[in-house]
């Protein structure tokens, strides 16, 4: 059984220690999925998709989870590293663990373009604890590399008492809070949408007609699911379920679907934790009359490469579509908020974070967040803003045991009548 890191076995031996824990150097981590690799440098992007940069020595360690040593030219983008650094000197990276190697879904993540001026150094908030610098580098075990502390399930919990995973939705705006529990019932009231703001409604006017001009196509989709029973999380994958999806007329069809590489005897939701309406629903819901959505303006940002607007909204559950079907059939639609991006240049939403409000109190979930990535994609000789990533995580009530679906899409290509299929082997 491998050790805690930072913990020493019992000293069985009678010889006296003479290590001093002064002469110690504590090291910090980062944990992620590597995104580029240089001679000097190495960004790496964290679960809450912040990409920090890391500077490279020619004494920069680098090791597997056993502790063996590895040839840096070995890494790709899409590996999951552990990246320790001195605490009193984040920038620099001391040690490079490759914790395992990418999956396909994660080296196509990896592969989308990133602003390498946004990425920073860490701060202490944004790592754990690695042990020391005098000791030999832990193996890293998939369940992660420091203690970490297994809530039990405790229905009464109050969920802003229990730590769990988050997607790192932006930060709501003071001024803009969580949204209160409201009626089940739908409101009969007329819808009132917020358009007196010019880029909202330049929004709408953009996803009014990428819907109405976009055309049939194809696409594939990856998605990597995963689970933890920690806080911090320790993402272990249960499966790989990959699709062909068709969209005709707004309408999405799943074919072709595979867990792990193998057709599946059941339906799809049957098999765990699955989502749609990453193409057109999120966004159409969120910028709907119906919604009612609250915007509120913050500061800029820029989203890869792109400048953008953004903004924090809140929709109340009376006029939520948000549907979340637990796995015995029960289902909660819950008010929810988050943030979006909106390009400047052409108005159209580049990114969607969104995370519910307060569950029913005999709901199994008590949390949901998903996260919503854009791209210009070429169709039919024209660029549409496309999905291309997204993530949904969900949280049993009272527990930090949460799952988390990592969806790529990729390939996508015009369908029609004539179309046929070739599916991969």
């Amino acid at each position: 059984m491998p050790r805690l890191p930072g913990r020493k076995p019992k000293d069985t031996s009678t010889s006296t220690p003479t290590t001093s824990s002064s002469s110690r150097v504590a090291l910090r981590a980062v944990d992620g999925m590597l995104r580029e690799l240089g001679e000097k440098d190495l960004y790496l992007e964290a679960g809450n998709h912040k990409i920090f940069k890391f500077r490279l020595l020619a004494k920069t360690q680098f090791h597997d989870k056993e502790g063996e040593t590895v040839r840096d030219s070995l890494l790709k983008p899409g590996d999951q590293l552990s990246v320790q650094v001195n605490g009193d000197d984040p920038e620099t990276a001391v040690r490079v663990i490759l914790t395992r190697t990418g999956l396909q879904s994660e080296r196509t993540a990896a592969g989308r373009p990133f602003d390498h001026d946004s990425a920073k150094a860490p701060v202490e908030a944004d790592t754990h604890s690695a042990g020391t610098m005098d000791t030999a580098p832990e193996p890293v075990s998939k369940s992660g590399s420091d203690p970490v502390t297994t809530a039990s399930a405790n229905p009464n919990a109050n969920p802003s008492e229990v730590e769990q995973p988050r997607l790192n939705p932006g930060p709501r705006s003071q001024d803009d809070p969580a949204p209160e529990p409201q009626p089940v019932q739908k409101s009969k009231a007329a819808p009132r949408a917020d358009s007196s703001d010019e880029i909202i409604a330049a929004a709408r006017d953009a996803s009014d007609k990428l819907s109405d001009g976009l055309p049939n196509f194809l696409v594939k989709q990856n998605t990597t699911r995963t689970y933890s029973t920690t806080f911090p999380a320790r993402w272990r994958v249960l499966d790989v379920v990959t699709a062909d999806v068709v969209s005709v007329d707004g309408k999405e069809e799943y074919r072709n679907i595979m867990v792990d590489g193998k057709p599946s005897t059941r339906p799809i939701e049957k098999t765990g934790s699955w989502s749609t309406g990453e193409f057109q629903t999120t966004l159409d819901s969120l910028l709907s009359p119906y919604s009612a959505a609250s915007f509120h303006k913050t500061k800029d940002d820029t989203l890869g490469g792109r400048p953008a607007y953004t903004y924090t909204f809140t929709v109340l559950q009376e006029n939520s579509n948000w549907d979340i079907i637990a796995p015995g059939g029960s289902k909660a639609t819950p008010a929810y908020s988050g943030s979006v991006w909106i390009d400047k240049e052409t108005k159209n939403v580049l990114r969607i974070e969104e995370e519910t409000g307060p569950m029913p109190a005999d709901f199994p979930f008590d949390k949901a967040e998903t996260v919503v990535e854009y791209n210009f994609v070429r169709l039919d000789a024209k660029s549409y803003l496309l999905p291309v990533h997204s993530e949904i995580l969900t949280c049993q009530r009272g527990s930090s045991s949460c799952t988390k679906n990592e969806i790529n899409f990729q390939n996508y290509r015009k369908f029609t009548a004539d179309s046929t299929i070739t599916f991969e082997k």
